[in-house]
């Protein structure tokens, strides 16, 4: 394996580029430790002992992560990816800290739910889980046992209420104008037009605006 760059990351890292298709941010010292030189090969045996130290840096930063917030397995990747840590490193972390509980998609798209449902709508939640790299199937998994027993439904009513109390709306001297935008901004926030139809108009969702 050929070290291709050594390129200043911040004062005490540098970013390794080997073979042009991997990459490494390691401190200087251990730059130095290792031996580590553009334009010459790095031993298997050293890249393999490198990759176990940064396991285990990728470990602790997980825990660090973690600390802070819960996140999904696809976000903490991507997190220790943008800290410097190889793809197979970050997936070894990601893989050994849903293996030991500590990461759980499952978990984390219910608790995400329930929390969000205070201010947005299901469409606007489900399309920020999918981008934060929680799986559709498990999303709708997860709404489908939150519905069972209607609450979903029943807090996006008391929320729309909220809205429409806390923006003045009055369906009864509303024009059509103030109708569409309010419409326009309930969408906004997630919930779905029958579900806003109905709220609008006292629960007839065929009603115009």
């Amino acid at each position: 394996m050929l070290i291709t760059a050594l390129t200043k990351q911040t004062k005490t890292k540098t970013r390794v580029e080997i073979d042009y298709d991997k990459t490494l941010v390691l401190s200087d010292k251990d730059i130095g430790l290792y031996g580590l030189k553009e334009n010459e090969e790095i031993p298997e045996s050293t890249y393999a002992a490198i990759l176990k130290q940064l396991r285990s840096a990728a470990l602790i930063k997980c825990g660090s992560l973690l600390g802070d917030m819960d996140c999904s397995a696809s976000a903490l990747k991507s997190k220790l990816i943008r800290a410097g840590f190889p793809d197979e490193t970050a997936e070894e972390a990601v893989r050994e800290m849903e293996n030991a509980g500590y990461v759980d998609d499952r978990r984390y798209a219910d608790n995400y739910i329930r929390y969000h449902l205070k201010e947005h709508g299901v469409a606007r939640i489900r399309m920020e889980l999918l981008r934060k790299g929680v799986a559709s199937s498990l999303i709708e998994e997860t709404l489908a046992s939150l519905e069972e027993d209607g609450s979903v439904k029943d807090q996006e009513r008391e929320q729309i209420l909220r809205l429409m109390e806390k923006r003045h709306y009055d369906p009864q001297t509303a024009d059509r104008d103030e109708s569409r935008k309010m419409a326009a901004y309930l969408m906004r926030r997630g919930y779905s037009s029958e579900m806003i139809r109905s709220m609008m108009r006292g629960g007839d969702p065929y009603s115009d605006f």
